[in-house]
Order: structure tokens, then sequence, then C-alpha cells
């Protein structure tokens, strides 16, 4: 599969909350989304980098939550179906911000230029949130997915610490994108199709985590 059906087949399997298929609609039809780059120079700086890593990015997110949540990795299988929503929602879909922001320069390259400036994590996050709800814990996690990298975060480390207090994936969606650009993307040497991991449906137990996830976010 391409990058793109793997990502809408992900999308449609976790994501099932009201407005999700609107969300996808508009994503397909009124964005440049999957064919979009990453960035213009560094990670991704190619046609279709940015889905390829969002799906890299809920690769590791998904690694991560199990490490974190039962000590072991690969066990994906017990996390609570809202938690594996989450995941689906946070590493899916953290970057839509930058579905309208690289334009192809014309020497093979792209240069920067946003329509609506509303800054990075927070126009992703009120991005989707004009189509689907998100829970406190998503909107922080993905507001602050740049980690002290974030511009805001340079003036005045408060907010980005304070949310870090409130919810552990503010962290975890962060080491899943510093490693998703940093490591993944600079590794991969040719345009094969990066497969997520598939979050499985098994009988443990089913845990969920003290964050908030199951409270909604309307702005």
């Amino acid at each position: 599969m391409s990058n793109q059906e793997v990502f809408v087949t992900l999308y449609n399997k976790y994501i099932k909350r009201e407005g999700a298929a609107e969300l996808l609609a508009w994503l397909e039809n009124e964005t440049e989304f999957f064919d979009a780059p990453a960035g213009a120079k560094h990670h991704g700086a190619h046609t279709g980098g940015l889905v390829e890593h969002s799906l890299n990015v809920h690769h590791r997110l998904a690694k991560i939550a199990s490490v974190e949540i039962f000590g072991v990795s690969g066990r994906i299988d017990l996390l609570a179906e809202d938690v594996k929503e989450s995941i689906a929602v946070m590493g899916l879909l953290h970057d839509v911000c930058k579905h309208d922001v690289y334009h192809a320069d014309g020497r093979g390259g792209f240069r920067y230029s946003d329509p609506f400036p509303f800054g990075h994590g927070e126009k992703s996050a009120y991005l989707i949130s004009q189509h689907m709800k998100l829970t406190p814990a998503e909107a922080l996690a993905i507001r602050w997915h740049m980690g002290a990298f974030d511009a805001a975060a340079r003036g005045d480390l408060r907010q980005l610490d304070a949310a870090m207090d409130v919810t552990p994936w503010v962290w975890w969606l962060h080491e899943a994108d510093m490693g998703a650009a940093r490591i993944d993307e600079r590794e991969v040497e040719n345009d094969e199709p990066l497969q997520s991991v598939e979050l499985g449906s098994g009988t443990g137990d089913k845990r969920h985590l003290e964050c908030g996830l199951s409270v909604v976010f309307d702005p």
C-alpha cells in the first residue's frame, strides 16, 4: 500500500469519534496533506514527506506508550480502545499545520509561506478542532509536540513545563516526533511506503491512563 493508503487505513480503524470522517474528507479533498513535504530543508523535504513523517510518529508513539504503560515493547494490544484512538489522533494528525506551508520553489526544492500564521502545534490543534473534538491530553500534546524547539517555549518555558506536568502524552509525543525526524527519516533512502505499527485488539488488561483522555476539549 502507499503511505496515503496506510494512513487512511489506520485513521479509519482507530479514530471513531464524531467529526472524524469530516476531518479525513477535508484532508483528502481540500488540502495538500498527502502530497506535502514535512519540511523545506531537513527531514521529509520531498513530496509525500508529511504523511511519511506522520506514520513514523504514530509508529513510535504506539511503541512508547506500550513501554511506558506496561514496561514492555510490543504489547500494544493491551491498550484500551480510547488510548489507541488517542495515539492515532496525536501521531497521525500532530502536523496537519504543515498541509499548506511548503511550496515548490521552481528549483527542485520548497519555500515556506504560511497563509494562516497561527503558530505550529497550536495551529494543528485549531485545524483539527474545526472538525473533531480533542481531549485535553491530545490538545496539549499536539500543541507542545515541538518541545523546547517551539518558538513560544524559547521565550518562556513555564507553559511547556506546566503542560508536561499535566499529562505524559506531551513528552511522549515530543519523543516520538524527534525520533521520527532525527532517526527514521534520516535513514530512509528510498520511496518504499512505511508500514506503521498495527495496534492489535488483544484480550489482556485494558488499562487507561489517568491523564484526561476521556474528557473532550471543545474550543
